[in-house]
């Protein structure tokens, strides 16, 4: 290969990884999870925002999601540690899980494995979400979250 196809070719790969669609920057976002009529923290819940746009979906690469921590808040993420979540339209669910007893030695089936859902399954299906959101860049984008 002759030393000019060489160094074309290198100007082509670089242009090409140059046009590599960028991802759209996150926005900071989270909320609180309240449950039930006393409205306590679900620390521990799942908090999981659904793109409603598909293609939206597959150019941030997945979901951006949280952890309830112990007093109800969560802080999304989705390149990076609780960085937030690009701007759009969202479905949004909840999965809260008891801990699941630990587990002693078995051969059985016992034990380990996810706990029982202590939430509605209404509040866990990705394709009916129970409420829907828009994060705004210079937004609140603070989310209270009522289940039961």
């Amino acid at each position: 290969m002759s030393r000019y196809a060489r160094v074309t070719a290198a100007v082509f790969l670089i242009a090409l990884a140059g046009c590599e669609p960028s991802k759209p920057a996150a926005v900071p976002a989270g909320g609180k999870v309240l449950f039930g009529k006393k409205k306590e923290p679900a620390a521990g819940a799942l908090v999981v925002f659904h793109p409603t746009d598909p293609a939206f979906e597959k150019k941030i690469g997945g979901k951006p999601v949280g952890t309830v921590g112990e007093d109800g808040t969560f802080t999304l993420t989705t390149f990076e540690q609780g960085d937030g979540a690009p701007e759009g339209e969202y479905g949004v669910t909840v999965q809260w899980q008891k801990k699941a007893k630990e587990a002693k030695f078995s051969l059985g089936g016992e034990g380990g494995g996810g706990g029982q859902s202590m939430l509605n399954p209404k509040y866990g299906n990705p394709s009916q979400p129970f409420t829907k959101v828009t994060v705004k860049k210079g937004g609140d984008n603070q989310f209270t979250l009522d289940v039961d």
